[in-house]
């Protein structure tokens, strides 16, 4: 049975846990080729689920976001969120943009999604009250990714923060979606996204 926004909606308000933090500007971009197979619809809103203390596999998974698999339109990200999606204008010949929520909240966006070519390609997640596969959120020590993934998980340098770098956890199954935690100098969490490749692997996002 499919979802309606608005169960949708609850359940990402229940899958973020209890604080938020400032998040930063949406990354910039690149588009993709096979998708990842997608669990069964969700019953409440993916922004609602996406807020609970511990992760939702039906709503943040190696497929997509709820119900909105990669590739989707932009119809169908909107349904899934079940809140308002502001579109941002893409850059001078580009066709990347991002959908953000609608206002942003004080404290920064906290899911943004990637759409390329009129298709979904990616998520960026920048606050703790989003859990991502594994238990883990913003602020965890990254030693949580590589307990939770052990063999599947890939250490990359930093672009720009030196000492910082990416942890790419490929899926289960062969595919083309990847999970990037971006990880300070010190070790913590400040960010991750979920998407395509070569998508989710753009460090500035649509720039």
């Amino acid at each position: 049975m499919r979802a309606t926004p608005l169960v949708l909606a609850a359940a990402v308000a229940l899958a973020l846990v209890a604080c938020a933090e400032p998040a930063p500007t949406p990354p910039a971009v690149t588009a993709p080729d096979d998708v990842e197979a997608t669990p069964a619809p969700v019953s409440a809103s993916a922004a609602a689920v996406a807020h609970q203390a511990v992760h939702d596999p039906e709503v943040v998974h190696f497929g997509g976001f709820g119900p909105a698999a990669f590739g989707a339109d932009e119809e169908q990200v909107r349904i899934a969120w079940g809140q308002p999606l502001e579109s941002l204008p893409p850059g001078e010949g580009s066709t990347c943009t991002y959908l953000m929520p609608d206002p942003v909240p004080p404290g920064g966006y906290e899911v943004a999604f990637m759409m390329e070519d009129g298709g979904f390609r990616r998520y960026d997640v920048a606050s703790p009250r989003v859990v991502a596969p594994g238990d883990v959120v913003i602020g965890d020590d990254a030693g949580k990714v590589l307990a939770a993934f052990p063999g599947r998980v890939e250490e990359m340098p930093h672009k720009y923060v030196e000492g910082g770098r990416y942890l790419v956890v490929s899926p289960e199954q062969p595919g083309e979606a990847r999970l990037v935690f971006e990880v300070d100098p010190d070790g913590t969490i400040t960010e991750w996204r979920m998407g395509l490749l070569p998508q989710v692997l753009y460090v500035e996002g649509c720039s």
